[in-house]
């Protein structure tokens, strides 16, 4: 039987402990277009990059594979140069993986306010009948609340104060999650996004990508959200800064 391309995606992400990816015949061997910037385009920059890694060191355990139509995410627990965690994505074409972006931030040791790390929680999709509502819920809470900064329509989103939060500096609640922010905003670093780019679903969890700024750095944001009888419950995040464009080793773009 064929893999689901979430399945596929899972095998992708687990075979860099053994530095084989590019040996599975999942990429597309002349056009597998790669939009990490700090990775050159094709299969010959994944393998540039295996040939760094320190392979007796390195894991990568997927903690939750969705996918939506051509396009599989997953969410890892990895140790790369370091303990990492991240968002991966392929988009398929006739079988295999064509185009890839990701999105890496250290892990942090510890927990945070409220005791969760940046991959535990709820890993199962449900509601798969709902996936478009559940993904426009996100798009709408993404633009309006966090892109033009509507703050007063966030109760539309969530139910009472419940938010579940994964962030490493934030606790949970929604008290928690406005409070943090209007605290970084007053400290001259806010957490800005300017632009969202890509939302993908499958069931109750739904990935936004967007573009904006934090600390005063370019960055991606990659919001991971799980739904609840319409409303967001849980939060996890990875925060990753774009490098300049001279500093790029693709032309790609990020998203």
């Amino acid at each position: 039987m064929e893999r689901t391309h979430k399945e596929k995606t899972t095998v992708l992400q687990r075979s860099i402990e053994l530095g084989t990816t590019t040996q599975l015949g999942l990429l597309h061997p002349t056009r597998y277009k790669q939009h990490n910037p700090n990775l050159a385009d094709g299969i010959a920059g994944i393998d540039a990059i295996h040939g760094l890694l320190p392979l007796d060191k390195v894991y990568a355990h997927v903690v939750r594979a969705f996918e939506d139509g051509d396009y599989a995410f997953v969410h890892v627990d990895y140790h790369l140069f370091g303990h990492t965690v991240a968002f991966d994505i392929h988009r398929y074409e006739d079988g295999v993986a064509v185009e890839h972006w990701d999105n890496l931030q250290d892990m942090p040791a510890g927990r945070n306010k409220a005791g969760r790390t940046m991959t535990d929680g709820k890993t199962q999709a449900i509601d798969l009948h709902k996936t478009a509502a559940n993904k426009a819920l996100v798009q709408q809470f993404t633009q309006q609340v966090l892109v033009e900064q509507h703050l007063d329509a966030v109760n539309t989103y969530f139910n009472g104060d419940y938010l579940a939060q994964h962030n490493s500096h934030m606790g949970d609640g929604v008290a928690e999650f406005l409070e943090t922010r209007q605290g970084w905003a007053a400290q001259g670093m806010p957490a800005q996004y300017d632009r969202l780019h890509l939302v993908l679903g499958e069931g109750n969890f739904v990935l936004a990508l967007s573009e904006g700024k934090y600390l005063d750095k370019h960055v991606a944001y990659y919001d991971l959200y799980r739904v609840e009888n319409d409303k967001i419950v849980e939060h996890w995040d990875v925060v990753e800064e774009i490098p300049a464009e001279a500093d790029r080793k693709n032309q790609n773009g990020k998203f």
